[in-house]
């Protein structure tokens, strides 16, 4: 067996174990497979300032946040970053107020978030990530430049509706997605996701598909896995993923170190 040239991994319900955390076997196998060569990847929808304690941790992986709008390479001070421009900025959030009257929206910049006052803050998210909170939607797109991922809340609606309605209502527009959370939708600038920006890279570094593997549990991470060579399912992962006409392998759960055991096969075999 030839072993891959990167992985690729999620964070939340792939790498992180039910305490949130990194586990040893995690660490050591990712570890071992930096040790033999292969890049690592974690791409997540958090923001960056949600991974700076993995980033520390896993300092030779690259980390893509915001589903592929924001990547910061080991070593390189400027981040990459795929924004949504202010004019569609402003369009996206007009079209999916009119599908979905009861949303709140939020911005994120990749260095700040800011929402209006019909969001919805979950109660475990710190204050202080909060920038500011207007009321204007001309005033929060200006305050939030630039527009690296833009999040629609409501309590009002199942997510899969919301995200129906967002696909409909933006169209092209914009990448519409979202990662089982009640009642959440991402928007990414259009062709902007976590595949696209894990292809952008291996391009840059001469790495085919083919030599890729990947690792997911939500619908966020299906451009991803799909794109890679091998992309892995976590057993407790979202069904949309688990449908074996998707095509996917299944790792074990995240709560059974899923990613390293796959990671240990990987070397163990070549």
């Amino acid at each position: 067996m030839v072993l891959p040239r990167v992985i690729a991994t999620d964070l939340d319900g792939t790498l992180l174990n039910q305490s949130g955390q990194v586990s040893a076997r995690n660490h050591r196998a990712l570890t071992a497979a930096v040790e033999a060569g292969i890049k690592v990847v974690i791409v997540t929808a958090r923001p960056p300032r949600a991974t700076e304690a993995f980033a520390a941790m896993l300092d030779w992986a690259a980390v893509v946040c915001g589903n592929g709008a924001h990547t910061q390479l080991p070593g390189v001070a400027d981040p990459l970053v795929r924004a949504i421009d202010r004019d569609t900025s402003g369009t996206i959030v007009e079209k999916l107020r009119g599908a979905l009257p009861e949303v709140g929206f939020g911005v994120e910049t990749g260095t700040e978030f800011y929402h209006d006052a019909d969001y919805h803050l979950e109660p475990w998210v710190p204050r202080e990530w909060v920038s500011g909170v207007l009321d204007d939607t001309d005033a929060l797109l200006t305050a939030a430049t630039p527009v690296t991922k833009l999040t629609a809340r409501s309590n009002a609606y199942p997510v899969h509706l919301m995200y129906e309605a967002a696909v409909s209502s933006v169209g092209s527009l914009a990448e519409a997605t979202y990662s089982g959370g009640a009642g959440l939708v991402e928007i990414s600038a259009a062709g902007v996701n976590k595949g696209s920006t894990l292809a952008m890279l291996c391009e840059s570094w001469g790495v085919a598909r083919e030599e890729v593997v990947a690792f997911g549990d939500m619908p966020n991470d299906r451009s991803a896995l799909t794109w890679a060579g091998s992309g892995y399912a976590m057993s407790s992962g979202h069904p949309e993923l688990l449908d074996p006409a998707l095509g996917l392998k299944v790792a074990p759960s995240s709560f059974e170190d899923g990613v390293g055991r796959v990671v240990e096969g990987l070397l163990e075999g070549a």
